[in-house]
């Protein structure tokens, strides 16, 4: 068990990472399944609150990845090339610099305005997700392309495509019945 302030090891903070992106890629297949053309597939109060809670837990995973600069798991923290890394992070999603960073300011609205702390705006903000989504098997690849080293994802899906879809059709099976 770690205790607080203790510091874990690089292959720790990388497993760790990767199960932000598996479980990231897992909500967000459980939310999409549970829509039908931005409507609610059931909608009495525990899937409602099931159905926008995986979709919260989304957000917080991938802003622990992407956007939460000072913290732990952040991308700039685990990628030992930064500008390799970000080059072709940028081109594998067609997005600038600016663009992500403004894509990702609309993910932290989200966490900091209506999931973490509820702020005074009437309406929730759920941002378009494909582009989250895409960030993040852009980087669960890298991972195990270029951070594995010592084999510190073993027992992690090899594919986070496959794995979305086995979701996404585990959740359908119990939206539906």
């Amino acid at each position: 068990m770690i205790s607080d302030g203790e510091e874990i090891s690089r292959n720790e903070r990388i497993r760790r990472v990767g199960l932000l992106c598996v479980h990231f890629v897992r909500n967000l297949a459980f939310y999409r399944a549970g829509m039908e053309n931005g409507v609610l597939l059931k909608i009495n109060p525990f899937w409602r609150a099931a159905n926008f809670n995986f979709f919260d837990q989304a957000i917080l995973d991938w802003c622990k990845i992407f956007a939460d600069k000072k913290g732990k798991h952040y991308w700039k923290k685990i990628a030992n090339n930064h500008s390799e890394f970000q080059a072709c992070l940028f081109e594998s999603i067609n997005m600038t610099s600016e663009e992500f960073e403004s894509y990702a300011d609309e993910l932290r609205k989200s966490r900091d305005k209506f999931i973490a702390h509820l702020d005074s705006e009437r309406s929730d903000y759920r941002p378009y997700m494909d582009t989250a989504y895409e960030c993040t098997e852009y980087y669960y690849q890298y991972l195990f392309e270029h951070e594995n080293i010592d084999n510190c994802l073993s027992g992690f899906p090899s594919d986070l495509k496959s794995f979305y879809h086995k979701c996404y059709q585990l959740a359908e099976v119990e939206y539906k019945t």
